[in-house]
């Protein structure tokens, strides 16, 4: 079966110019550029790309190449940091007022991977032989193994037809897995290389460490039609670690979500719910100590985003409830962000986000809001390699102590610049 997204890929391969490259593995497998799956040098997935990323990184759903090669399923990228931060000054203790303002960092190399192996099967790892951890090497600061390197994605996906004609199946993932639709709302391929706060971290003075970018070990299914996707899951709900821990209760967790795009842009809406729970022992995830508490806790995001050649327009909504001590108390929390980008050409483009996050709705002064200015461009591209440049403004504010159960007290608002060069090849 010959699909719109192989005669499109077939078109694309022909027209695109010979610029940029994105991971550049699937560049070659599609003999295209990168703007024929990103909007560049932005970086979100453009119609092309998100058809190719829920078809299982492949252009087919339930069709394989016979002539694909090794170096089509394998890609290796370089991330270099420098940063300057500027913190309030208002703040005191050493650990603020002696911080080295600024820094240099060799970030990560990783290793990306994924493609179709067979006709309904293919799979996609994402895997870092090497990522700083942003600490010093102090003698209370542990850099072993686990902190330097880690499986960020890892799944085998199997599609299944439904309606071979509308192009409908379902597919089924089983491993290291994030939601999709948080993956194409923020987390994924994205503009601002710091992701936003409300999906990146979790609620102050919680133990629970869950957030939105949780990747986590277990297995959904999507029915996806021409115009939406609908998929549930079940995973294992351990806390978010670096080391792809496996859970320390029995109890597994759920979400459900359902995204209609409207355009042939792909502008859309969704909607996210995760229900879980969060074993407090007495020492954390022990699970041979004594069980002070379960948090069962829900996050509920509505998600939109409107998408024009040029510009889009992206915002997330979470709401959600968690139970933070052992006399069972709940708190409501709250958190948002709005995103804009604009490409003026695909090698200069530029995005403004807002972002807020309260973790307690009815306690003040404990909230965290801000702002980035980025600017992203491409610096160099072959046929077997791009390099892309991040330039990042922020502007966080804060409180001191603020909390899931305090208030919070001095306001602190931090400024930094930010830098990144990401080389994939």
């Amino acid at each position: 079966m010959k699909t719109n997204t192989s005669l499109a890929l077939l078109a694309l391969a022909l027209l695109a110019p010979a610029t940029t490259f994105a991971i550049p593995a699937w560049s070659r497998q599609a003999g295209t550029s990168c703007n024929a799956c990103h909007a560049t040098p932005t970086w979100q997935l453009n119609t092309t790309g998100l058809e190719f990323l829920k078809n299982g990184h492949r252009a087919e759903p339930l069709k394989v190449s016979e002539d694909l090669k090794w170096d089509h399923f394998l890609s290796l990228v370089w991330k270099g940091r420098a940063y300057y931060d500027d913190l309030d000054g208002a703040r005191t203790g050493n650990a603020n007022t002696q911080k080295p303002k600024t820094q240099f960092e060799q970030h990560s190399f990783s290793l990306y991977t994924g493609g179709a192996i067979a006709d309904r099967f293919s799979y996609f790892t994402e895997l870092y032989l090497s990522e700083n951890t942003g600490s010093t090497s102090g003698a209370n600061v542990s850099q072993g193994d686990g902190a330097r390197k880690k499986l960020a994605e890892a799944f085998i996906q199997y599609n299944h037809p439904i309606d071979e004609a509308s192009g409908t199946f379902v597919a089924v993932r089983a491993g290291e897995i994030l939601p999709a639709i948080v993956h194409v709302f923020g987390v994924g391929a994205r503009s601002i290389e710091q992701r936003a706060v409300p999906l990146n971290e979790a609620l102050a003075g919680s133990s629970n460490t869950y957030r939105l970018f949780s990747r986590q070990q277990g297995m959904d299914a999507t029915l996806v039609g021409k115009h939406y996707e609908i998929a549930a899951g079940i995973v294992n709900g351990s806390d978010t670690s670096t080391t792809n821990s496996i859970d320390a209760d029995s109890h597994k967790d759920l979400y459900v979500s359902a995204l209609y795009n409207f355009d042939e842009h792909e502008s859309g809406v969704g909607i996210f719910h995760y229900n879980g729970q969060f074993s407090n022992y007495t020492t954390k995830q022990d699970y041979s100590t004594a069980l002070l508490y379960k948090d069962d806790f829900h996050r509920t995001a509505l998600m939109g985003r409107f998408i024009r050649e040029k510009w889009r327009l992206v915002g997330v909504y979470i709401m959600g409830e968690e139970t933070y001590n052992a006399s069972l108390a709940k708190a409501t929390n709250r958190g948002y962000y709005g995103l804009l980008d604009y490409n003026f050409t695909d090698s200069v483009g530029v995005s403004l986000r807002y972002d807020y996050l309260d973790p307690n709705t009815d306690i003040g002064t404990n909230e965290i809001k801000m702002v980035t200015l980025g600017l992203n461009l491409f610096a160099f591209q072959t046929q077997n390699s791009a390099v892309r440049v991040n330039l990042e403004y922020t502007n966080k504010v804060s409180y001191s102590g603020g909390s899931i159960s305090t208030a919070g007290t001095t306001k602190f608002a931090d400024n930094k610049l930010f830098a990144q060069v990401t080389w994939a090849f």
